[in-house]
């Protein structure tokens, strides 16, 4: 995505309230539902999720790849993996052989666990988010979007396979840029939260002609942003909350990228100290991250909110 692209994506979405800126199935048969994403948009849900990423939907693909299970305890893959962070992936997973077989996305504590639950309740089948078991002849797919924090398994977890060699390791490009970036944004928020301008000094893009965009105002640099409008806010609520979900971060290039933007959704509570005002908004927020260095800063923010809106269930 280009840089006019990106502009244009900015003035549609972005949260802050107007007074703060914001942001399977088993043999005993408790299957799970299948993965939904929550929030506003089309964003993932983040959930608890792995320490690998989450479900995704398969329309969302970026790249399918197809992985075959056989009875020698190996996976063939169609193409080589060269997992990036953010990408989503649809594998379409063949069992030729004549035996079930799994195929499982962790990191090797998730797998290990697994391996250990697989142990008690050999006969067990998943059809959860992160694993799906093959029976002979068939083929499932499972769609993952593939975060940071540890290198990927992927696994068959049926006793004596994985034992047997049937698992693989992979590694995620820009895994370590995205954690990076997810640490800052968790910064914003205890910074937002406690008042504290400290996140924002040390994370931001201190530029002349900054600005940072709220819900009907602007910020004109750093300090007017941390001065005027984070610092004070500690004396103005009684207390606040502000919650970035559903998470997405994108990469202009490769793991040499000089350049990254992140949307989140956003909930805002709060409750004022002189009029006793309760405040439950609602919105988007988005994150414009520049290298500089070998540190990532914010030199963007744009954000807009509305009174919170619960989803309507049918029944």
């Amino acid at each position: 995505m280009k840089i006019k692209q990106l502009v244009t994506i900015i003035a549609l979405i972005g949260i802050t309230s107007n007074t703060a800126l914001a942001g399977g199935k088993h043999d005993d048969e408790h299957k799970k539902p299948e993965a939904k994403e929550e929030g506003h948009g089309d964003h993932e849900h983040d959930g608890e999720g792995s320490p690998v990423g989450k479900p995704a939907k398969a329309s969302h693909a970026t790249r399918t790849i197809k992985v075959v299970t056989k009875d020698n305890m190996r996976y063939e893959f169609s193409d080589e993996l060269n997992l990036k962070a953010g990408e989503i992936v649809k594998f379409v997973v063949t069992n030729e052989g004549k035996i079930a077989h799994e195929f499982s996305v962790g990191d090797a504590e998730e797998q290990k666990s697994h391996q250990a639950m697989m142990a008690k309740m050999p006969n067990m089948t998943h059809e959860d988010g992160n694993t799906v078991t093959v029976k002979p002849g068939q083929t499932k797919e499972l769609t993952w979007k593939f975060t940071g924090g540890a290198d990927v398994v992927f696994a068959c977890n049926i006793p004596g396979h994985f034992q047997a060699g049937m698992f693989k390791k992979a590694s995620v490009e820009g895994a370590a840029a995205e954690k990076a970036i997810k640490d800052i944004i968790a910064g914003i928020k205890y910074g937002w939260e406690n008042g504290d301008g400290t996140p924002f000094r040390k994370n931001f893009l201190d530029f002349k002609g900054a600005r940072y965009i709220e819900s009907g105002g602007q910020n004109p640099g750093l300090d007017s942003l941390v001065n005027h409008h984070v610092e004070p806010e500690k004396d103005a609520f009684e207390y606040m909350n502000l919650d970035f979900s559903n998470i997405e971060i994108h990469f202009e290039g490769g793991e040499d990228s000089q350049f990254a933007w992140a949307l989140a959704d956003s909930r805002f509570k709060a409750k004022a100290k002189k009029s006793g005002k309760k405040y439950d908004k609602s919105g988007y927020q988005t994150f414009l991250f520049r290298k500089i260095g070998d540190e990532w800063k914010v030199v963007h923010t744009h954000s807009s909110s509305r009174d919170y809106r619960p989803a309507k269930h049918s029944h």
